[in-house]
């Protein structure tokens, strides 16, 4: 058996997958498993290409894909029914807010289970803010209070390496622009989502919002995620974009979480979802291993190993209990992307647009105009994809 799971910047997720890979081998040794890691980009090709081929282009068994995947991959019948394979499957068991991502938009049919979710966040230094005299309840509550505490800290301190703030995944994402887009009122499609609202003007000030501390050289572009073991912790920053805290090599942090700066309505939430392959010859090992990785006791070991949430009701009350006040305010108003057959390419079209503004930031090549037209033709591709659905 063979299973797909997605790419992360924290190695951490590798070894809590060997470890439940491990465990579930020691309970069903007759069952041959292997994984292989793959990159979102790499997932996606390898499907279509599945779905072209599925004689010459092999695919998984289990595959771990983003919620908002699912709908369009069970609309292309690469996805099995989980109550053919999976025993009692409750979706209820599972917050509200990430159900839609189970199903497709037509239907009630179960394809894929929540297995573990994770929410951008700001990390702050308490004593890093507090030696500029700013604290996160004035000087973070809105995104202009927050780049007027990035410019004091970067006035304060010019020791080449150091940055006001660091950009948790490594590079800009469209999942982590979305919350300055809902800063400003925009959004990606309009409420009956029939049309891409992409290119609009309020869009496109959240995404320049969420490029302005690159342009100002707050932020660095390119690097390595911050987590365990990465050079970027601690004295390197006063303050982190991310979803995960950052810790030294020793597994401890100086960070304390609070929700991004402005004044949405609601706060993004990213989930990661388990499905089975409707292909597969193995569907049988498949059902043994999704009862065990999403089993209370699993899921909450797995996701607590690299800092991310469970989604199993039950296991993720336990870890919200646990965890630092400012995740309960983040999950108070949750809203995950939606699962729809068109969101996926339209996300995928975003994040190109964020990586090509990013470079032309490093070149110092950086305009306006040139953002705004890569986003009128993504809007353009986006409204004929929704003309089909």
């Amino acid at each position: 058996m063979m299973i797909w799971l997605l790419a992360d910047p924290d190695t951490g997720k590798f070894t809590a997958f060997k470890n439940l890979l491990n465990s579930f081998s020691a309970h069903y040794p007759d069952v041959k498993v292997d994984f292989r890691v793959l990159t979102r980009r790499t997932m996606w090709r390898s499907l279509f290409a599945h779905l072209r081929d599925s004689r010459n282009r092999e695919t998984a068994d289990i595959m771990e894909l983003p919620h908002s995947w699912t709908s369009v991959f069970a609309k292309l019948g690469l996805l099995a029914g989980l109550g053919g394979v999976l025993e009692s499957f409750d979706p209820d068991r599972y917050p509200d807010f990430l159900k839609k991502g189970c199903v497709t938009e037509e239907s009630d049919t179960v394809f894929s289970a929540p297995w573990w979710m994770e929410a951008p966040a700001l990390f702050y230094r308490p004593e890093a803010l507090k030696k500029r005299g700013l604290s996160p309840e004035t000087d973070l509550r809105d995104w202009e209070h927050f780049l007027a505490a990035c410019e004091r800290l970067a006035a304060a301190n010019r020791r080449r390496g150091f940055y006001p703030v660091l950009n948790g995944a490594g590079r800009m994402s469209a999942a982590h622009a979305m919350p300055c887009i809902w800063n400003r009122g925009g959004d990606l499609f309009s409420e009956d989502m029939n049309r891409c609202t992409l290119s609009k003007d309020e869009a496109v000030k959240g995404l320049e919002d969420y490029l302005e501390p690159a342009l100002r050289g707050y932020l660095p572009l390119f690097g390595e995620a911050v987590f365990e073991g990465g050079p970027f912790y601690e004295e390197a920053a006063a303050m982190v974009l991310g979803t995960r805290l950052p810790v030294s090599p020793g597994g401890k942090s100086s960070f304390t979480p609070v929700r991004l700066p402005g004044a949405r309505k609601k706060e993004q939430v990213l989930g990661y979802n388990l499905a089975a392959s409707s292909g597969s010859p193995n569907l049988k090992e498949a059902g043994l291993f999704l009862k065990w990785a999403l089993a209370a006791d699993n899921c909450r070991s797995f996701a607590e190993d690299f800092g991310v949430f469970p989604c199993l009701n039950s296991a993720f009350e336990e870890t919200l209990a646990d965890a630092a006040p400012a995740w309960r305010e983040i999950f108070s108003s949750p809203a995950a992307p939606p699962n729809t057959a068109v969101y996926p390419t339209a996300e995928l079209l975003l994040d190109k647009a964020l990586w090509h503004a990013s470079l032309r930031i490093a070149r110092s090549a950086y305009a306006r105009e040139d953002l705004v037209r890569e986003l009128v033709i993504a809007h353009g591709e986006i409204d004929y994809l929704l003309s089909l659905y």
